[in-house]
């Protein structure tokens, strides 16, 4: 098996992986709560808290595993992009027990962790994967699309600011909504009485025809807009419905805007599936007009089991697995941002 150790941000996670892709075991210590009263993450904060997780849950993860540390043949670990601090909690972590048992480590870009995620399952060996195909990567820290052809990730666009999970936070922090704010927009957004078109939003655009996505435009716009309408959280209820229901809206409507513009560029035979991984992700009206939208082309769009949208080590797992590119546990290198 193979062990995962994923710190990258604020999930303390730690999983076993069998060789076919079968997840084991698949821990998560969520830091929401530390988190909640700053409406976002401290690096800080975070940092101590997978000091004070990652152990314990490593020896939990054998225990609910049924499994020996005879059984674990590698260590694959988040080295990057992500925050510092907590990077190198993991990576030490990580060095130390492969030092310690003698047995090989895998560093691993959380990204493609992401990428791959699609893929896992519940229960049972991944399914798998296409010789190519596309991931869009949507989350609190990243929004991207990249063409995967076998071991090859090739960049297609990226966020020029903030990311669609940020932009979530951010205003939903502005109009007094805890943290994380993504599920909340969206639970406000889903009551009977919303109305998604009361306050339009346009569609950002780049002069120079750019693929790339952009959403601090929507995110200004919403928070001067809230401030205007004076919506809060302990403000008008209907008022409050109708701004978070087009303000998701208008978040994606600059998705699919970009998808289709990627998509519709792409040169020779596209490929036959989509895989869409990341916290935002776990959004409900985005997955279901993920679908739609893939129906309409004949492409299977692959969402992620919901436990597998948030930081996971099961996908760090299966990423070092899909690598399989063992180095010397003095080589591994943290990186806040890669490529």
């Amino acid at each position: 098996m193979i062990l995962g150790i994923e710190t990258s941000c604020d999930e303390t996670s730690v999983a076993l992986l069998e060789r076919d892709g079968n997840v084991r075991v698949n821990l998560i210590s969520s830091q929401i709560e530390r988190h909640q009263p700053f409406g976002g993450v401290v690096p800080e904060i975070a940092s101590r808290e997978h000091l004070q997780h990652l152990f314990p849950l490593v020896g939990q993860a054998l225990r609910d595993g049924q499994a020996r540390w005879e059984d674990v043949e590698s260590i694959a670990v988040t080295s990057g992009p992500g925050l510092i601090g907590a990077l190198l909690v993991g990576v030490a972590g990580a060095q130390g027990l492969a030092y310690g048992l003698g047995i090989p480590i895998i560093s691993v870009n959380h990204l493609e962790g992401h990428i791959y995620s699609p893929f896992l399952q519940t229960t049972g060996p991944s399914v798998p994967l296409p010789e190519r195909f596309l991931a869009l990567v949507i989350s609190g820290g990243h929004s991207a699309i990249y063409d995967v052809r076998g071991a090859d990730v090739r960049q297609i666009n990226r966020t020029r600011d903030d990311a669609i999970g940020e932009t979530f936070d951010k205003v939903a922090k502005f109009i007094g909504l805890p943290y994380p704010g993504g599920p909340q927009i969206e639970k406000h957004a889903r009551l009977g009485t919303a109305d998604p078109k009361r306050f339009p939003f346009p569609v950002p655009q780049f002069k120079d025809e750019s693929l790339d996505f952009s959403y601090s435009g929507i995110k200004a716009g919403a928070i001067r807009l809230a401030r205007e309408q004076g919506v809060r959280i302990d403000g008008d209820a209907k008022t409050l419905a109708d701004f978070c229901a087009t303000f998701q809206n208008a978040l994606a409507a600059q998705l699919f805007d970009r998808l289709d513009s990627v998509w519709s560029r792409l040169e020779g035979t596209k490929p036959g599936e989509v895989a869409v991984a990341g916290g935002v992700a776990a959004n409900g009206v985005i997955r279901e007009r993920l679908q739609e939208w893939g129906g309409k082309r004949g492409v299977t769009v692959r969402l992620p089991e919901k436990r597998y949208c948030t930081d996971n080590a099961a996908m760090i797992a299966f990423a070092g697995l899909r690598k399989g590119q063992a180095v010397d546990p003095r080589r591994v290198v943290t990186r806040s941002r890669i490529g």
